[in-house]
């Protein structure tokens, strides 16, 4: 699995962690990613979605209604 968003390929960073004493050591900032369940062209698919994508409202979540709570209400 890779560490990347499947709407806008938002990945991994690289850079200095810089200490007080101005010593800079490597280090990564990884994104905030959920796996989020949506549907695609009719089908299901679980992918990869930056927190910042799904407030954007580019993809819409898939909801699961149990089926308990479906004849309930009818």
């Amino acid at each position: 699995m890779s560490r990347m968003c499947d709407i806008c390929g938002k990945g991994v960073m690289s850079g200095n962690k810089v200490s007080k004493s101005y010593n800079h050591t490597r280090r990564t900032w990884r994104p905030n990613l959920l796996k989020i369940k949506a549907q695609f062209g009719g089908t299901t698919r679980t992918i990869n979605v930056c927190t910042r994508c799904l407030k954007a409202g580019f993809i819409d979540k898939k909801v699961n209604v149990p089926k308990a709570a479906e004849t309930t209400q009818n």
